[in-house]
């Protein structure tokens, strides 16, 4: 694994809490196929629960979701410095952004996925290699996503109910936002 526990941000001039971000490998016995991510544990009292974003694309960075929706602070175009985002999902729960699947934004190695079915399968070993990593288990799970993650988050979430571990697959609720492709 190649992460990191970030102290500080170049231009952020306050503290951004404790955050970890890295690349992470699907599968803990092959590190050749990596997803990146960034986790922020919630601002102020721990919480049992851990909530994904994945933004949608295909191949479209989950850090867009960090950086301008619901991340600790926003750093939208047109802004000279991030500003503390008062409405970061930080603020209830622990959450976890990753750019998914292989191939997308920084995330790295062959691209083997030629399915939904194959991307939640990948999605569910870089979770629980991620819940190693971190030493977390027994953790609520809600998996939210927009625009093309409208269709990742439901094949995930049922990849995770399929495996009967609550231990570390109790999903507890998804949202997913669908962009409407018509247009």
């Amino acid at each position: 694994m190649t992460a990191f526990r970030v102290e500080s941000l170049p231009e952020v001039e306050y503290d951004v809490g404790e955050m970890y971000s890295g690349l992470m490998p699907i599968d803990a016995n092959d590190t050749s196929r990596n997803l990146f991510f960034v986790f922020q544990p919630t601002v102020g009292a721990p919480v049992d629960e851990i909530t994904i974003w994945l933004n949608g694309g295909p191949g479209c960075s989950s850090l867009e979701g960090f950086f301008q929706e619901n991340g600790r602070f926003i750093w939208s175009w047109g802004m000279y410095q991030p500003q503390i985002n008062p409405y970061s999902w930080v603020n209830l729960t622990n959450v976890l952004w990753v750019e998914q699947p292989v191939g997308t934004g920084f995330s790295a190695g062959e691209v083997r996925a030629t399915s939904e079915e194959d991307i939640a399968e990948d999605f569910s070993k870089f979770f629980l290699n991620f819940q190693k990593t971190f030493g977390i288990s027994k953790f609520k799970i809600y998996i939210t996503g927009e625009s093309y993650a409208g269709r990742y988050v439901p094949y995930i979430s049922a990849n995770m109910l399929d495996k009967n571990d609550t231990d570390h697959y109790d999903v507890s609720g998804m949202l997913a936002l669908l962009a409407d492709e018509t247009n």
